[in-house]
Parts: structure tokens; C-alpha cells; sequence
């Protein structure tokens, strides 16, 4: 039985990673899509932004790994058949690159590092104080949520998880429903969105969240572009809650030219770069799921379908 990598457009990409998978495990037959043979022989596909349909020709498919942490390009396929596993596909390297995103954003923000890079284009030495500690406000508590709740509270934030199963972890306080979160956003200086892409999250970052943060606080997307209401923010920043917006994803990728976005003073955009998928790292991940399989093992990472993460 074969494995098939679907990558479109980043086809030089799945052909390392297809390399990184024969060193890694010598018995796995990959495939790098277009170039495919029999689709009966298709076992595992390895996917990201794959073309619909695609999913419902291989008759033997039982599982599908998401490239990345993002799922919702897969539990939203309708031609994804029933009884189909889907997992993520999250090495070390991708959550501890989230952890290092999140902690210089608050540190940039905290330190107010804009300030001084125009304070050296002016040749002007002004030392200002700030706070030794933030509260931060983690939406989403998976594995990303707790690699950047754990980097945070290890440089002394007080970090704050809320998820749906309110589950967190050793050092992080976490919480659950609509309500405790109406509580306790009044307390945070940072506000981090990590959430899955669901029909329930979708929007979470809009009018009613923003009005009840703190007035001057950040705010952080690194979860999906679709988690944010983007003309509720601009309103929002012109009311000072939140004060800026640090934002690695958009609903548009790229992010066209003429976007407000670019030139608002109080929101800072990168390109989608928060957490890279290492080929050599996820290559491990997806041949460990792979052997599972083969052995009739739990699989890493699974999704719950029913729940879109």
C-alpha cells in the first residue's frame, strides 16, 4: 500500500518531504501527487489545500494527515468519506516556533520596540520603563496553546488558558464557556487567539470580545484568519480596545495590496510565518502515524471529526 503527499503548488516541497519519509522509514512507498498510479493502492494521503474531490477516489484510504496544525481544509471537505481517520501533523519544531512568535510579539509590545526603532532613526536615547509581567489570555489550549502558555509563563507572565474542555496544564490555569471568558478578558493585557477553525470560532475576534478588553491591551492572532471579524477590528482600534493587533493570519492569503491593513499604525502583519512545518521533523510525525496504522496502533493527533478538531 502507498502513501500520497498532495501539496499543490508546492511541489518541490513534497518531493523533500517524500525524500525526508524514504530515509526515515526504507518500506514506506510515497507518492507525490499529480504523479499517482493505481488509486486503489492509496492508503494515507499527507494534504494541504488539496482539490475537492480528490479524497473520494481512493477507494482504500484510511487516513489523512493534515501538513501542518490546520484541519479545516479536511473535516470540511465534504468528499472526505465516512470513517475516514484525519490527524494534524505537529513536530516539536512547529510548537516551539509558536511558543518563539508569541513571546517577541508580547515582548515587542511590552518593551515598545516600534518606539525605539524610531527613536534610532532619530539618533534619540530615551530609556523607557515597562511592566515586569503581563496577563495573557491563551484562546485554545491544544498542543500549541500549551507550548506557548508554558514559553510565556517561563519568562514570568501569568497566562490564563480558556477551551472548550477548560483542560490545561502544570503552571497554566485554565478555563471554559462563554462566561468565564466574559470574565476574565477585563483582566488581560494580552489576548492570544490558537483556536481550531470551527463554525463555533469562526468570528470569536469581534465587537463583543473587543469591547470587553482592556483599554491599550494586544492582540494576537496566530490561530486563523477567519477567527477574526477584520472591520470589528479596525472599529475597535480606533477605540483603543485592543490598543494593537499583531496579526500572522488572514482570511485572504496573501493578503492583497490594498488591504487597510498594511498601513494602520497599530497593527503589525507577517506573512503567515509564525510556525513552519519542518520537513525532517513532520516526516518523523507522519511515518510514526503511518507504522501505527499498519499495526492497528492509536494513532498521534487524531481529530474528532464531529467536533472539526
Amino acid at each position: 500500500m502507498t502513501l500520497l503527499i498532495v501539496l499543490p503548488g508546492r511541489e518541490d516541497e513534497a518531493r523533500c518531504l517524500a525524500a525526508d519519509l524514504r530515509t526515515v522509514d526504507r518500506g514506506i512507498e510515497v507518492w507525490v501527487w499529480p504523479e499517482i498510479g493505481d488509486p486503489k493502492d492509496v492508503e494515507m494521503v499527507v494534504a494541504s489545500r488539496h482539490p475537492r474531490g480528490l479524497l473520494d477516489s481512493f477507494p482504500n484510504l484510511r487516513l489523512v494527515a493534515a501538513f501542518g496544525a490546520g484541519v479545516e481544509h479536511l473535516v470540511g471537505d465534504p468528499d472526505l468519506p465516512e470513517g475516514v481517520d484525519v490527524v494534524r501533523t505537529v513536530d516539536s519544531a512547529l510548537a516551539n516556533g509558536m511558543a518563539e512568535y508569541v513571546v517577541a510579539a508580547v515582548a515587542d509590545w511590552r518593551r515598545g520596540t516600534k518606539v525605539y526603532l524610531r527613536d534610532q532613526e532619530l539618533g534619540r536615547w530615551r530609556p523607557r520603563p515597562y511592566a515586569f509581567s503581563s496577563t495573557v489570555v491563551l484562546l485554545g489550549m491544544g498542543r500549541m496553546g500549551l507550548a506557548v502558555g508554558q514559553a510565556l509563563g517561563a519568562v514570568g507572565h501569568r497566562v490564563i488558558g480558556w477551551s472548550r474542555s477548560g483542560r490545561g496544564a502544570d503552571g497554566v490555569e485554565c478555563l471554559a464557556g462563554r462566561q468565564a471568558l466574559q470574565e476574565v478578558l477585563p483582566q488581560a493585557d494580552v489576548v492570544v487567539c490558537l483556536l481550531p477553525l470551527t463554525p463555533d470560532t469562526e468570528g470569536i475576534l469581534g465587537h463583543e470580545l473587543f469591547l470587553l478588553m482592556k483599554e491599550g491591551s494586544l492582540l494576537v492572532n496566530v490561530g486563523r484568519g477567519a477567527h477574526l471579524a477584520e472591520d470589528d477590528l479596525i472599529s475597535a482600534l480606533a477605540e483603543g480596545r485592543p490598543g494593537h493587533a499583531v496579526l500572522d493570519v488572514f482570511r485572504e492569503e496573501p493578503l492583497p495590496a490594498s488591504h487597510p491593513f498594511w498601513k494602520h499604525p497599530a497593527i503589525t502583519i507577517t506573512p503567515h510565518v509564525a510556525a513552519l512545518t519542518d520537513p525532517r521533523g513532520a516526516a518523523e510525525c507522519i511515518a510514526e502515524n503511518w507504522q501505527r496504522l499498519q499495526a492497528g496502533e492509536p494513532l498521534l493527533d487524531r481529530v474528532d471529526r464531529s467536533q472539526g478538531y
